[in-house]
């Protein structure tokens, strides 16, 4: 089963006592269908980790709720502090079935990371760079898809990137997500849809 320790020592060579300290910070809990965890505490405090299920973030812009990213097994849940400061995007995670999911405390993360440093900085530098570049790559796929994509390329290109997920996320979730109606993503998927529409 995934675990966030897998990816860590992809890039790490870490003796197994400091994996075990790594591990000791790491909390395991799993949460229902809809549940979900706060911007304004929960998501400040933790990076996740989905070990099996999904879950998709969103905000609210007025009364209408905005996907703006999905995760499913296998990957990290994580925001900008940038994007939770905005006023208007207050972001939520919510679980779209059971899923279990890995916290890891990011002051208590700093910490050990500090003490680890003297011999380690180096590593812990390309793992953390790692994962922003991987984060990076992914915004960017998303952001030249939504620039330049039809509606059905980026619709092709969804399913693609999140495999399984329209077994997880509602229509409506999903259309927020490409930006469409769920009239328009009806017709998508059954191949009516016009260009142009």
């Amino acid at each position: 089963m995934a675990h966030p320790i897998d990816h860590i020592r992809e890039r790490i060579d870490i003796s197994p006592e400091q994996e075990a300290a790594l591990c000791s910070l790491m909390r395991r809990h799993t949460f229902r269908r809809g549940e979900t965890l706060s911007a304004l505490n929960d998501i400040r405090m933790y990076v996740f980790f989905i070990v099996k299920g999904s879950a998709r973030v969103f905000y609210l812009r007025g009364s209408k709720e905005r996907t703006f990213s999905f995760a499913l097994d296998d990957e990290f849940v994580m925001l900008s502090r940038t994007l939770m400061d905005r006023p208007y995007s207050q972001m939520t995670i919510e679980f779209l079935e059971p899923t279990e999911v890995i916290f890891i405390p990011l002051s208590d993360m700093r910490t050990l990371m500090r003490e680890m440093a003297v011999s380690h900085i180096a590593e812990i530098s390309t793992v953390v760079m790692t994962a922003l570049h991987e984060l990076t790559l992914v915004l960017e796929e998303r952001l030249l898809m939504f620039q330049s994509a039809s509606a059905v390329e980026r619709y092709n290109w969804f399913v693609g990137r999140y495999p399984k997920i329209l077994e997880r996320a509602t229509i409506t979730q999903i259309a927020s997500f490409l930006g469409v109606t769920k009239e328009t993503l009806y017709r998508i998927r059954a191949g009516k849809y016009k260009s142009g529409e």
